[in-house]
């Protein structure tokens, strides 16, 4: 009966990636995030469009929301032990619900946020590993969207390591790739020298990892 906890990780995790922080509060402010800043549904838009306070609450939320649920399946939920991936696929489906939220059309974050919010509840070492591609890329290329997409593409490989699970390493690897293909536009504004470095003013065209 392993597929019921499946189905139900799979359904449950991408109704929480659906709490989008950043649309709920333009919402109250009586705007459509979308249709302001870089039109993006994640923190560093929130950022822009409304403020630290929003933009710090928006990332908080969209790594706890996708920590919480696997951080409690690897550490004190009982599952049968033919559910050895659960908490990976309860992961990426938060992920998933947070890029592609039903009430949004679809058209929600970058996804970034949650995936080191998975990464913490899976393992704190992958968790660090994380961050530390994550600065080691950004200080190379001062692109934040191009830090992004490295640690994404990069971890699917670490996670593997830490795991020897070729399952979860294909998992990831597609994870990967939506994540990298959230970022389509940004890699068109590095080509073209649009794209704003890090350390510069963000302006409108943030590509912070939300």
């Amino acid at each position: 009966m392993s597929w019921i906890w499946y189905l139900f990780g799979i359904i449950a995790g991408y109704f929480i990636g659906c709490i989008n922080t950043g649309a709920i509060l333009a919402r109250l402010k009586g705007f459509d995030i979308r249709t302001q800043g870089s039109g993006n549904a994640g923190a560093s838009n929130a950022l822009v469009t409304m403020g630290k306070r929003a933009g710090v609450l928006t990332a908080y939320v969209d790594i706890m929301k996708a920590f919480i649920p696997v951080f409690l399946i690897n550490s004190f939920l009982s599952v049968p032990s033919d559910c050895r991936h659960l908490a990976v696929i309860v992961g990426i489906s938060v992920i998933a619900g947070h890029m592609f939220p039903f009430w949004l059309e679809f058209n929600g974050g970058k996804g970034f946020a949650s995936l080191l919010g998975m990464t913490l509840g899976l393992d704190w070492r992958l968790f660090l590993i994380a961050l530390g591609i994550l600065l080691f890329a950004l200080l190379l290329t001062r692109y934040i969207a191009l830090a992004t997409i490295i640690c994404a593409m990069v971890l699917p490989i670490c996670w593997y390591v830490l795991s020897h699970d070729l399952y979860e390493l294909l998992m990831f690897t597609v994870l990967g790739v939506f994540i990298l293909a959230k970022h389509i536009e940004n890699i068109h504004r590095i080509a073209d020298g649009t794209e704003i470095k890090f350390g510069r003013h963000l302006g409108k065209q943030s590509g912070s990892p939300d």
